[in-house]
């Protein structure tokens, strides 16, 4: 397999990137095949929900199916692939998009939680519409498993292996993880603190009830 490798400099001022690359790479995912670009900070493996696609995801990335990411664009995308209360689509609309990862009820398995991403990025979020469905992703992760950002480690990670590389140079140093938090039980669980931080979580998603309940 001969792998597309692009390469920009930095985004611009809007977050987005030339509408002729938000096109080539929609498309490449549209056809069902793979893209490396990075999520908001942290690079990962872009693909359509298939099964083909989530095999191939865990075969690179070593992630299984429940740790694969969904992203959505839009509200509307979440109902179509989560079950949520009025209260956790309040919190998920103080929230998203943003920097966090929150686990959500399954709406084709409700007693199963999915971890759902409404990124920040312009870039990616043209992209999620462009292809017009919910898509998925899964870090570029080393042996240790710390993200992958230099260009060199990415190409020597994927080269051959997917169909593009989508490489942003401002994004070519180490960032902070995204936060991740769980609330398909009905409670809230933050499982990793990162780029939000705990006390904002908290705040948000307790707004507007009685203190005494965190």
């Amino acid at each position: 397999m001969k792998t597309q490798i692009i390469t920009i400099k930095k985004l611009k001022k809007d977050g987005s990137i030339d509408a002729s690359i938000t096109d080539l790479v929609s498309m490449i995912i549209i056809d069902g095949k793979m893209v490396l670009m990075p999520v908001d900070s942290i690079y990962g493996i872009v693909s359509t929900p298939d099964q083909r696609s989530h095999s191939a995801i865990e075969r690179l990335t070593g992630d299984r199916d429940q740790e694969i990411v969904r992203m959505i664009s839009s509200f509307k995308m979440l109902d179509e692939i989560a079950m949520i209360s009025k209260m956790e689509f309040d919190f998920l609309h103080r929230i998203w998009p943003g920097e966090l990862i929150v686990y959500v009820r399954d709406i084709k398995n409700p007693g199963r939680a999915i971890p759902v991403r409404m990124p920040k990025s312009k870039y990616l979020q043209d992209v999620i519409e462009r292809v017009g469905r919910p898509l998925v992703y899964s870090a570029l992760n080393d042996a240790n498993r710390r993200p992958v950002f230099r260009k060199k480690d990415i190409v020597t990670a994927l080269d051959g292996k997917i169909e593009c590389l989508l490489i942003i140079e401002e994004f070519g140093k180490e960032h902070a993880l995204p936060s991740v938090v769980d609330i398909s039980s009905g409670a809230l669980d933050i499982i990793n603190e990162g780029r939000v931080s705990a006390e904002e979580i908290k705040s948000l998603y307790f707004l507007g009830k009685d203190d005494s309940v965190m």
